[in-house]
């Protein structure tokens, strides 16, 4: 993947003189997508203890499974939604023995520069010397993860450069001194609330992903009218209850496209799309490519 150090902007008129501003972002070297790890080569591949080099920074982002990750001499729990951090030098790896739940994670090693990306470099290593490698981010994250992907693997400039941006203001979001409030449990009766609706939403819809369901048949599931919950759930995750529903069958959906020999058609029947053209019109709204160019793209071998 090639290296963008510089942007340059410029202004020019008759009347003002040349402005230009030079930013350097890091640079990212691998973005990778691990489905449902458990056992076999595989795990031992992606379980192998290895540090990386000067001023490479790795983010594991585990979507779900349980298991251990070995950062140095510390073991550290795996659950869902769980975001590691480590920095050059710093040995780690998934512990294959501690697997008790298929792991499905995102994985980004990105470089920075210490003197030219001062400011985020200083921020994460501080990260690192004193705080938790461990933090948590929203579910909505997931979606995030998958932009990456897509941007960071793209053969256009202008897209691999949309992914550095994009990383860079997550790392600044997860990672300021007021990231803590993304997991910091708020004392006011309404948010707890509005944050228990949406849990709930979310695992009704993971334990429902095979099926056809309405939202208005969710809400009277949690009892509530359907109103409230779209209001509430909009709210949390900046996405209606429908568009999540839709991510996150899609998401499966892309998953059984790159691990299985399953058609695209009995793929869209096995997550109840209507047909398997408005499987690929939500597919490619969602990521941008069709099924069988997605499938062509990330097969795993």
């Amino acid at each position: 993947m090639p290296i963008i150090d510089i942007i340059i902007l410029t202004r020019r008129k008759s009347n003002f003189n040349i402005n230009t501003d030079i930013w350097r972002l890091m640079r990212i070297i691998d973005t990778v997508f691990v489905y449902r790890l458990a056992h076999g080569e595989k795990l031992a591949w992606h379980g192998r203890y290895h540090a990386h080099n000067d001023n490479e920074f790795e983010v594991h982002y585990f979507i779900e499974g349980n298991g251990s990750f070995l950062a140095n001499t510390a073991r550290i729990s795996i659950d869902d939604n769980a975001l590691f951090l480590v920095g050059p030098h710093d040995f780690h790896s998934i512990m294959p023995e501690q697997v008790t739940r298929p792991l499905t994670y995102y994985a980004v090693l990105f470089e920075l520069n210490e003197q030219e990306d001062h400011e985020i470099y200083l921020l994460l290593t501080n990260i690192l010397k004193h705080h938790s490698i461990k933090h948590y981010t929203s579910e909505a994250s997931r979606f995030l993860f998958d932009e990456l992907l897509r941007l960071s693997s793209s053969k256009q400039k202008g897209l691999e450069k949309s992914a550095e941006f994009l990383l860079c203001s997550l790392l600044y979001r997860w990672y300021s001194e007021d990231s803590a409030s993304i997991t910091e449990k708020t004392a006011i009766d309404g948010q707890k609330k509005s944050a228990s609706i949406v849990s709930d939403g979310m695992n009704y819809f993971k334990s429902n992903l095979h099926k056809s369901i309405t939202i208005t048949h969710v809400a009277y599931e949690l009892g509530l009218s359907a109103e409230h919950f779209i209001r509430v759930f909009r709210e949390e995750m900046h996405m209606t209850p429908y568009q999540y529903f839709m991510r996150l069958r899609t998401e499966a959906a892309a998953a059984e496209l790159i691990t299985t020999d399953l058609s695209v058609a009995e793929i869209a029947e096995r997550y109840a799309f209507e047909n398997q053209f408005h499987f690929s019109k939500v597919f490619k709204r969602c990521t941008g490519l069709t099924p069988t160019a997605y499938r062509h793209c990330y097969m795993q071998k």
